[in-house]
């Protein structure tokens, strides 16, 4: 699994590559073998988010009309970004039973800090062993191990699922003939450095930082130093948070917001009243469902500012509901709260005035929610009172509470 020798390394990253697809094979097993194109419009416009390994052209964060015209017999699927986060998060769980001290990086990627595990797992091929154990064998995890982020990535991408690869002493060197879209850049910034010929990570390292720097400013003199295998970013572990959930299943398959509405709040009741979240703020919140011979269907509801009151909470998730499109009639609901806060983010008031203000705010963030835009409420503001033309004397601006 691993070359021989005793080294041991920093870090460990554990690679789930395609994670969105592979998860979508994991709840419609017909999508296996098959051409995937996962969708998205994060960006405003509609764009890749991840595609089968059938597909040939295609990466991540391209357009999808271009993409499409890549690979034109693609089964189109709508990005579940709140189910790929869910199933990142449970792999992620496991993997803290195995060290406690894990960064998640984007969606499938983590890096674990193996400082101070040597005795208990026996060095390098004793913590590669006990992560891809940790992590279900048809996600085909990888490793790759190295001192530091970006390298431990890189030799990731280059294992096969199922194995490991450790970084050499000379890292430039490991890094130089691999392909530049292994840097973090946007699709758009991939392209350009493509179209400077710029193909590999060894072309980007033979530049000067200052030909990089001219090109993408403050970021081309991290793209640099990554070329060079120089990776000095922090590492940042993530927090175990307590899951909760809960549970309601239908008399007879529910197609009506009349009948789903009733059971979300009556779950989210349940979820505020548990012990675990006394004292503590919500910032989201899951809800899953399956549906009647269709695939399972989710959203994840986010607040501007983490709630603890019912109330502030079902308006949010009343107005979510509603411009909610329900794929067909559901046979359960399941609610889940994983991303909690001790603070509410905002301060009590001491005065009557400073109270209002909050409440006119909230009442502005509600209607926002509920609008999908900013409300078009105005307040008449003086200007020149004493002028004799009724016109200079007020202005209307917009509301700011």
């Amino acid at each position: 699994m691993l070359p021989e020798g005793q080294l041991f390394m920093k870090l460990a990253c554990v690679l789930i590559t395609h994670l969105p697809v592979k998860a979508e094979v994991r709840r419609t097993p017909l999508l296996r073998d098959k051409q995937v194109l996962i969708t998205t419009q994060s960006s405003g416009r509609p764009e890749v988010l991840d595609f089968s390994s059938q597909v040939r052209g295609v990466s991540p964060g391209m357009p999808l009309q271009e993409a499409l015209s890549r690979c034109r017999g693609a089964a189109l699927i709508e990005a579940d970004e709140a189910y790929y986060i869910r199933v990142f998060d449970q792999i992620v769980e496991s993997l803290l039973d195995r060290s406690p001290l894990i960064e998640k990086g984007e969606l499938g990627c983590t890096f674990l800090d193996m400082h101070g595990t040597e005795g208990l797992y026996g060095g390098d091929e004793g913590i590669v062993a006990s992560v891809l154990e940790a992590v279900p064998g048809d996600f085909g995890p990888r490793v790759g191990l190295a001192e530091s982020k970006f390298p431990a990535y890189v030799a990731a991408i280059k294992s096969r699922p199922g194995h490991a690869t450790r970084v050499p002493e000379d890292v430039a060197g490991f890094l130089k003939d691999l392909p530049v879209d292994l840097l973090p850049l946007s699709w758009e910034d991939r392209v350009r450095l493509h179209r400077f010929s710029l193909h590999t990570l060894g072309q980007v390292a033979s530049l000067s930082v200052g030909s990089m720097q001219a090109q993408f400013g403050t970021q081309g003199r991290q793209l640099w130093e990554l070329a060079n295998g120089i990776d000095n970013r922090p590492f940042f572990p993530s927090k175990r948070h307590e899951v909760v959930t809960d549970f309601l299943t239908f008399p007879t398959p529910a197609t009506s917001l009349f009948a789903i509405l009733p059971a979300a709040e009556i779950l989210f009741g349940r979820i505020l009243s548990h012990s675990s979240l006394r004292g503590k703020y919500l910032r989201s919140v899951s809800i899953q469902a399956n549906v009647l011979n269709r695939s399972p269907w989710s959203k994840r509801l986010a607040f501007k500012s983490p709630v603890n009151r019912k109330e502030a909470a079902l308006f949010v998730l009343r107005s979510s509901l509603e411009g909610a499109k329900i794929p067909g009639p559901l046979e359960d609901i399941r609610m889940t709260v994983s991303d909690t806060t001790g603070e509410s983010g905002t301060q009590a008031s001491l005065f009557a005035d400073i109270q209002k203000q909050q409440q006119l705010r909230e009442v502005m963030r509600q209607l926002e929610t509920r609008l999908r835009a900013r409300p078009p409420i105005y307040q008449v503001m003086d200007i020149e009172p004493w002028s004799r033309l009724p016109e200079r004397r007020q202005v209307l601006v917009e509301f700011v509470p």
